[in-house]
């Protein structure tokens, strides 16, 4: 099995076509939306500020997520940092170690193509255990969230570059 992770917009017409294939359990789709919505993201402006990434297993998208930055940053992220969002990996390869891989590979693609940014934020579910654990295993902190910004049900977690 050969991985990699690609940049949305260097992906093939079959690899774009297969891509709108992935699909999530019910409960998944509540916390991060479907494929649908994660591409419908990559139409925000200005276009240098947001990235979407496959991850592609024998040349097949089987995952999928953003990286936002400088104009589209949540409220709860400021400077030097970029977003991370809507972790997707096609429920059929669940459990095979792809979620970690795209953590794993996350550091040196934002480094690649964002070089002046110093950390990578996320909000997370708060009873979404298993994304939360997945993060902390990759080297993530939890993080409070900043003064004035209610989060909900969201955890904040930060993961430094630098």
């Amino acid at each position: 099995m050969h991985s990699t992770l690609m940049k949305y917009q260097a992906l093939s017409a079959s690899q774009h076509a297969r891509l709108l294939e992935i699909e999530l359990p019910r409960q998944q789709v509540s916390y991060v939306g479907d494929i649908h919505g994660g591409l419908h993201s990559l139409t925000a402006r200005p276009a240098c500020d947001i990235q979407g990434y496959a991850l592609l297993v024998d040349d097949i998208p089987r995952g999928f997520f953003l990286l936002k930055r400088r104009t589209l940053l949540p409220p709860w992220a400021s400077g030097n940092t970029a977003t991370f969002h809507a972790l997707m990996i096609d429920h059929r390869h669940q459990g095979l170690g792809l979620g970690r891989e795209c953590l794993a590979r996350l550091p040196a693609v934002v480094r690649e193509g964002w070089p002046e940014v110093e950390q990578l934020m996320l909000a997370v579910e708060a009873d979404n255990e298993a994304a939360r654990r997945l993060y902390l295993n990759a080297g993530w902190q939890d993080v409070p969230a900043p003064t004035g910004i209610a989060l909900g049900r969201e955890r904040l977690m930060l993961l430094k570059l630098r």
